[in-house]
């Protein structure tokens, strides 16, 4: 291997290199580039082992006796070929090794241009023998991140397609690092003759290249389709129709993710490959793997079954993941038309990971000499969980629980997370179910080193039974977890009182009561003399602003109404103390952290919509469950007692409930008062707790409904008999809604128009009557409609919309005496449609077709809508008489566009 040195040099051997591909002729079908980190006694992050393999026609003279390797930053390498293995159809398999040290950290490309690809390649462009060859390798350095090699592909892409056939191909990429990969299709490469590196032109995927030909997949279902799967790398092909020789590349990206979820791009391997469709009459075989999940230190014995359908023998061999060695694959039954194998694997910690292995199977079919023998190629996950922690124990104290475990059985584990929740759950792993599922309601509280063996949970309250669970994490790059431990239950000593009722017994802006109660302390747990405190302070959250309204040193004492309150406006939060009492000049002690609990708020609104119902919310902030028992709803009707109508479940922290009656009447004031069920986890508490919230009212306004419109009508025959010019006017008259739903306190009316069918409402004005005159207008044709508007300000829906339209049809006359003496002199419109014209187009011809006449006019308005043509021709000189032919193009006011213009054709006579 020598170095080449940099730009110049590099530029002359791309040209001397160009003087050989008549000699090299064409052989490349597939090839890649891996590397592998230093892993020398002083291993250096930046220093390489390079693979690069490249499959060949054995057919074709061409030799690579040596390469030339582009290193990046101007540096070629040459490297000699080491050796040349026969692996099967017609393919030698040509291996090429070398090391490299980079000079800096960063991102570095390793590629090589070879000359060239096989002729007549089906799906890139002519001639496929003039283009080259092209793969790379990039790798992502950073000292930081440590040591890493690129993926390993370990199965050769050498098998036949068959047409007709489901052909598949799956790498058998490898990550010694445990890194995560992910498998995306490309278009091949090559370096053009300026010496870029581009897309080989006219490419497409397999299938698509006779997408005309009506292609379908092997069971005819459907269209033929091409797929690689972007986390197996699994490639299928279903199904080939025409024989030939097509090319596929696809790029495998090696990600790390980090211990706090982010993922960086350590590099990517490309393969480039050549897929070679025959036709035959073959079958390929099938393959029957099975993904399976063990524990690490037990021994996996997986069969693999295969068949062939033509019942041929079949060969299983096996390739990928790394673990074949330790592991071992042996073929078991080698019958027609049937075989099976077993793989064995003696597990270890070291092998726990969250990817799984993938271990990639070859089922190939046995034929006779010089017949096309097909495989089925299909990958194995295996994953590989750690072991559940042993012996999980706890024992409470004053206020704490200390759970210890027995030292854990992998050492290459990196962290203990300790999960806990209030009760036992009951839960059990399934046999590869790895970690605590949220489904069970425990919650992180911690992790540890793996070889620390105790925990203490400083935040457990007295009185309450707390269950924990453990389970192993391990570090980047493999990460991995293991089974979850046996679920360790305690229960911590009641020494403290526990608040149990904060319910509002009186709402008033000024004498509202509140019931706090809570239990005694155990007897015996504590010394005497003690001492309750409670404070109070406005709203429901915690924080400051506590002040004290009761204190005892009867421990009897359990119960205290709060009272000169407001509850109607204000929620409250009430906090209870135990203190050791002082004796002579001493301070007092508190025993524990105060117990809060606020009262339940409730608010009541009106249904948004037309719907007649109320929308209840309630919440709260207490150290019981009120998740676990249903809530009460009651209603006070006017001029009523309070009446219990329903009952809810709600959270930990507040409920919502919609009544919509029946019976409820808008217009009527209703009030609602919630009582909420709870209960602790503790045994020997008094359970139900029921706590009532204040009464809070609202009233179900009645509805501001839209009037009923109507609009005067137009009678186009009377119009006609009596035809008028404008400005006109339409009379708009509406009934204001009677239901006893919708209120009468309308404070006004908005008048909505559009001039067209399709257009948008504006508004056109606002009146208190139950009429409006829309005067000034040049044509009737418009649409309308009306809202109400209430004493509160609110607006109604639109009503009814009501439309007018003008009269549009027009006649025309037959024959004009244009002699002067007023009668019949001109060519005009007559008809309901005469006053409604917006513009005409306007042409006169002779009985040969000769245009003689035309006029146009807009929407100026005056005579010249209305045609008035006195039998003259374009300069104004009278015509002779006799017979002449129109065409009029004419534009009404409509209120439809689409009935707008209209065109009107026939013959009219000159007579003076």
């Amino acid at each position: 291997m020598k170095y080449l040195l940099r730009a110049s040099l590099l530029f002359v051997l791309i040209i001397m290199w160009g003087c050989f591909s008549e000699a090299q002729a064409t052989h490349i079908r597939a090839g890649d580039i891996t590397a592998q980190r230093d892993t020398t006694p002083n291993p250096n992050p930046r220093r390489f082992f390079f693979t690069m393999t490249i499959y060949t026609d054995q057919a074709s003279s061409a030799e690579d006796p040596i390469v030339y390797m582009n290193m990046g930053g101007g540096v070629v390498l040459e490297v000699p070929r080491l050796a040349v293995i026969p692996i099967g159809n017609e393919t030698d398999r040509e291996v090429y090794k070398w090391e490299y040290t980079f000079p800096t950290d960063g991102t570095h490309r390793v590629s090589w241009v070879g000359v060239n690809r096989n002729n007549d390649i089906l799906n890139m462009a002519p001639p496929s023998d003039q283009r080259s060859f092209f793969i790379e390798t990039v790798i992502n350095i950073n000292a930081l991140r440590g040591f890493n090699s690129t993926p390993v592909l370990t199965v050769a892409p050498i098998d036949i397609a068959a047409v007709g056939r489901t052909y598949v191909h799956n790498p058998g990429a490898y990550d010694a690092d445990g890194d995560s990969l992910a498998f995306k299709l490309i278009v091949p490469r090559y370096e053009d003759a300026q010496g870029r590196i581009t897309v080989v032109p006219g490419y497409s995927l397999p299938h698509l290249t006779f997408r005309n030909a009506g292609c379908t997949t092997s069971d005819a279902s459907g269209p033929a389709t091409f797929s690689l799967d972007p986390l197996t790398g699994q490639m299928t092909w279903d199904a080939p129709c025409v024989k030939g020789e097509y090319n596929v590349a696809f790029v495998v990206e090696e990600w790390r993710v980090s211990p706090g979820g982010g993922a960086v791009k350590l590099g990517e391997v490309v393969r480039d490959m050549q897929i070679l469709v025959r036709e035959t009459p073959n079958r390929p075989p099938v393959l029957e793997p099975r993904d399976t999940c063990i524990v690490a230190g037990t021994l996996l014995k997986g069969t693999v079954l295969a068949t062939d359908p033509d019942g041929d023998l079949i060969e299983i061999t096996v390739a990928g993941s790394g673990i074949v060695p330790p592991a071992t694959f042996e073929q078991t039954v080698r019958e027609p038309g049937q075989a099976a194998g077993v793989l064995t694997w003696q597990t270890q910690c070291s092998d726990v990971r969250e990817r799984p292995y993938q271990v990639v199977f070859r089922a190939e079919d046995v034929r006779p000499p010089g017949e096309a023998r097909l495989t089925d190629v299909q990958p194995w996950n295996i994953t590989v969980v750690a072991p559940a922690p042993e012996n999980l124990a706890a024992a409470a104290g004053p206020g704490e629980v200390t759970l210890t475990w027995d030292p854990y059985t992998c050492p290459n584990a990196s962290t203990m997370r300790v999960y806990r929740r209030e009760g036992p759950s009951g839960f059990v792993p399934d046999a590869c179910q790895t970690g605590v599922p949220a489904s069970t309601g425990y919650v992180l509280i911690g992790e540890v080193d793996v070889s620390t063996g105790t925990f203490v949970d400083k935040e457990a309250q007295a009185g309450v039974e707390y269950c924990y669970i453990i389970y192993a994490v391990f570090p980047a790059p493999g990460r991995g977890e293991s089974l979850a431990s046996n679920e360790a239950c305690v229960g911590v000593e009641r020494d403290i009182p526990y608040l149990t009722n904060v319910t509002v017994e009186e709402t008033s802006a000024t004498a509202g009561r509140v019931l706090v109660r809570w239990t005694p302390p155990e007897p015996g747990q504590l010394t005497p003399p003690l001492e309750y405190r409670l404070l109070r302070k406005q709203g429901q959250e915690a924080g400051e602003g506590y002040v004290e309204v009761f204190r005892s040193r009867n421990m009897a004492d359990t119960s205290f109404v709060d009272t000169g309150l407001n509850t109607l406006e204000l929620g409250y939060r009430y906090r209870l103390e135990l203190y050791q009492a002082p004796t002579a000049g001493g301070q007092p002690t508190e025993l524990r952290e105060g117990a809060e609990a606020s009262s339940v708020r409730l608010e009541v609104s009106p249904s948004a919509g037309d719907e007649a119902a109320f929308e209840l919310t309630w919440t709260y902030q207490v150290p019981w469950d009120n998740g676990v028992l249903p809530h009460r709803i009651y209603r006070r009707e006017p001029g009523g007692d309070l009446t219990l109508i329903d009952s809810v479940g709600a959270t930990a922290t507040g409920g919502s409930y919609t009544d919509s009656g029946p019976g409820l009447k808008r217009g009527e004031d209703y009030c609602y008062v919630v009582e909420t069920a709870g209960a602790y986890t503790v045994a020997g508490l008094p359970s139900p707790l029921l706590n009532r919230s204040q009464e809070a009212c609202a009233r179900l306004e009645k509805l501001v409904c839209p009037p009923e419109l109507s609009v005067d009508a137009l009678d186009c025959e009377a119009f006609a008999r009596g035809p008028r010019e404008p400005p006109f006017q339409n009379v708009l008259t509406w009934v204001p809604a009677s239901s006893a739903d919708c209120t009468q306190d309308i404070a006004f009316y908005t008048v909505y128009f559009r001039a067209s069918a399709g257009g948008e409402y504006a508004v056109l004005g606002t009146t208190e009557e139950t009429t409006f005159v829309h005067d000034g207008l040049e044509s009737y044709a418009g649409c309308y409609a009306v809202s109400a508007t209430d004493a509160l300000g609110r607006e109604s829906a639109l009503s009814n919309e009501v439309c007018k339209d003008n009269c549009l049809g027009i006649v025309l006359p037959n024959i004009i005496t244009p002699n002067g003496d007023g009668r019949n002199d001109k060519f005009r419109p007559a008809g309901p449609g005469a006053s409604f014209i917006r513009g005409v187009e306007f042409r006169v011809f002779n009985r040969w077709g000769v245009e003689v006449y035309s006029s146009s006019a807009g929407a100026g308005g005056g005579d010249a809508l209305l045609i008035n043509w006195a039998g003259v021709d374009g300069q104004g000189n009278r015509l002779t008489d006799g017979t002449y032919f129109y065409e009029a193009e004419v534009e009404f006011h409509a209120l439809d566009p689409a009935n707008a213009r209209a065109t009107y054709k026939g013959w009219v006579e000159i007579i003076r």
